[in-house]
């Protein structure tokens, strides 16, 4: 005796809204009628109709499914580390963007190093790029830090000159 099978107009009402086309939706229901064929030739132990029913529910739901490249791209940038990752170069991305009007990757790197730092025994002194930005208003000026001897507080000094050396700058900071 032959199971009464859903018709594709039934299998059709049930999925039309999870296959894309016409021709999809007819390659799953052949499947799935092939799935119930080899079902019949199997011997099943006797269950009850609802642990038949969960059985097939489980199995139909953890069939594999074809996955295109596209949802595999997906699922790649859904991974939090990657996301996270991605946060933070368009976040670094818009802020140089946001706090230098433009972003210029064509730059090129200066030969002039951003500070130099000179020590002897009690005083290390700071010039360079950085400390120019620092006081844009003084001329070459460095930063002294002196100490009389080990035990005593370290002195900060900014040296410089103003009108093209005609006055000399001198400030404890």
């Amino acid at each position: 005796m032959k199971k009464q099978r859903l018709s594709f107009e039934e299998f059709k009402d049930l999925f039309q809204y999870t296959f894309e086309s016409k021709e999809e939706l007819l390659k799953e229901y052949h499947a799935f009628l092939s799935m119930f064929e080899h079902l019949d030739q199997t011997p099943v132990p006797d269950f009850s109709p609802e642990e038949k029913a969960t059985i097939f529910k489980r199995a139909w739901l953890e069939r594999p499914q074809k996955s295109s490249w596209i949802l595999m791209w997906i699922d790649f940038f859904r991974r939090p580390a990657v996301a996270f990752g991605l946060g933070i170069v368009m976040g670094c991305v818009v802020m140089s963007i946001a706090v230098n009007g433009e972003l210029d990757l064509t730059q090129s790197a200066s030969a002039e190093p951003l500070l130099t730092v000179e020590r002897t025994r009690y005083t290390q002194t700071y010039k360079g790029k950085m400390i120019e930005e620092l006081y844009p208003e003084i001329e070459n000026p460095r930063i002294v830090r002196e100490q009389k001897d080990e035990s005593s507080p370290p002195q900060k000094t900014l040296y410089g000159t103003l009108d093209n050396g005609e006055i000399t700058v001198v400030w404890n900071l």
